[in-house]
């Protein structure tokens, strides 16, 4: 029984670390995300002001060519960060259901342990009663 609990705390630990592992790559791929968006903000805000102040045809394509090709790479962007949020999801019911696993199987060796330990002050208890009936029967004869 030890063996097989050890062997699902480890299934447990290693999902752990494949849940953090998941959860981290989720974050990565909010901040690229959410950096990519302030590029184009930024991108955005710089076009306004040169054509305020006064700008090339030429310019006014090329920043619009790196704004649209930057909405083009957010979407992209935002479709890596959901599959790694659905992965992550699963992973973390993968980490609960092992850890789900680990925790039945650890009450089952505890209630195993209870039992056999009322087996034994059972058996000892009779054991005493036995000793102390002959020991009785002894001191009668």
């Amino acid at each position: 029984m030890d063996s097989v609990l050890s062997f699902r705390k480890r299934q447990e630990n290693i999902a752990q670390e494949k849940y953090a592992l998941a959860e981290l790559a989720v974050t990565q791929a909010l901040e690229r995300l959410n950096h990519k968006k302030r590029e184009i903000e930024a991108l955005t805000r710089a076009l306004a002001d040169k054509q305020r102040v006064g700008i090339l045809a030429m310019e006014i394509g090329r920043y619009e060519n790196k704004i649209e090709f930057g909405r083009v790479e957010i979407q992209q962007l935002e479709n890596v960060f959901q599959e790694k949020k659905d992965i992550a999801v699963k992973k973390r019911q993968r980490l609960l259901e092992k850890a789900k696993d680990h925790k039945v199987l650890k009450t089952l060796k505890e209630q195993q342990n209870k039992s056999w330990l009322q087996y034994l002050d059972k058996k000892e208890a009779a054991i005493l009663d036995e000793i102390a009936i002959l020991h009785h029967d002894r001191k009668t004869r």
